[in-house]
């Protein structure tokens, strides 16, 4: 049996054409050996977490495909969104940090991020995550630009004292709660 290190992934064939199921501007469905595989951006999400004041921040948003299923109007999920065509993953990030929260990060500042990670098993997109401890030095806070579509969105600044309280509404934000308590030793 081989050893899981050892496995190397397969490429993709190009062979042929990719046997399109659905397309709009941000999923695409195909058909892959027998799979309807569900393929889009690649996703940062991170935790900006400000060490002086004890805070991170988080997201309220109003997610049409969660409010179908459980008719709540906003959601807390995290800071984040897809990685644009040519973007870095840590470019993204600090664009989609400043967009959704307002916090402008100082340029040189060292950012990692974790090994990416699907989802699930029918999609192809990874997620790119970070836990970002700020000081006061290292950022500035300017004014989110709110879209239409994003109306009602807003980032929410977190006493770390109420980590344990919240309730995240999906799988990545809830698992990046928990590495962030683990970060944090609570």
């Amino acid at each position: 049996m081989k050893r899981f290190s050892n496995i190397k992934p397969e490429q993709k064939s190009f062979d042929k054409p990719e046997e399109v199921l659905f397309s709009d501007e941000n999923t695409k469905i195909i058909k892959y050996e027998d799979w309807s595989v569900i393929t889009g951006k690649d996703v940062v999400v991170v935790i900006p977490y400000f060490i002086e004041l004890n805070k991170i921040i988080l997201r309220q948003e109003y997610i049409p495909s969660f409010k179908y299923a459980d008719g709540q109007e906003l959601h807390i999920t995290l800071v984040g969104g897809g990685i644009e065509k040519g973007e870095k993953p840590e470019e993204a990030m600090l664009r989609e940090l400043q967009e959704e929260a307002g916090v402008v990060v100082r340029t040189g500042f060292n950012i990692e991020l974790s090994k990416p990670l699907y989802m699930t098993k029918s999609n192809s997109n990874k997620y790119y995550m970070c836990i970002l401890s700020l000081t006061e030095n290292d950022y500035h806070e300017i004014a989110v630009d709110k879209s239409k579509e994003h109306k009602l969105d807003r980032a929410v600044k977190v006493d770390v004292k109420y980590v344990g309280t919240l309730k995240s509404s999906d799988v990545i934000t809830e698992l990046m709660i928990e590495k962030f308590k683990r970060f944090i030793n609570i």
